[in-house]
């Protein structure tokens, strides 16, 4: 038989996650973190989700300083914190104990917006893709999470 990649991932365990392509090039989706709902870049290049510093009380992150930096691709060493026991709702997929790194995401959004693109929220990284062995569908703008039976 003949399957498409969705009806194969849908009889393994699957949810389809539906992605915005942006003008940027960029892919959002939208998630819920601790019972609130944000828009965040999907970056398989991310080692951790992050969200922007502004959005720490809206999200109700408990984040505390550290000594830890985070890097990009774009810029030389940025200050952060993290915020621990965090949940993420993605569709059906749902995050338990999560850390999120919370650092300044202006830069990001002057660039979105530059583009005629909505700020986001935060940033959904490879920590989430490892944990739900993540499937991107970039022909159907798609991504699957697998959700533990």
């Amino acid at each position: 038989m003949n399957y498409s990649l969705s009806t194969l991932l849908k009889r393994k365990g699957y949810v389809r996650i539906p992605l915005k392509k942006v003008a940027s090039g960029h892919y959002i989706c939208t998630v819920v973190l601790n019972g609130i709902s944000g828009d965040f870049i999907v970056d398989t290049g991310a080692s951790h989700t992050c969200v922007a510093w502004d959005k720490e009380a809206y999200f109700k992150l408990n984040a505390q300083d550290t000594e830890q930096q985070a890097a990009s691709a774009s810029s030389t060493k940025m200050e952060t914190r993290h915020s621990n026991e965090n949940v993420l709702k993605i569709g059906k997929w749902t995050g338990q104990q999560l850390e999120i790194v919370l650092f300044d995401m202006t830069s990001v959004n002057s660039a979105l917006e530059q583009l005629a693109v909505n700020a986001v929220d935060g940033i959904l990284g490879a920590d989430v893709f490892e944990a739900t062995k993540a499937v991107l569908d970039y022909n159907r703008n798609g991504l699957y999470l697998k959700v533990k039976r």
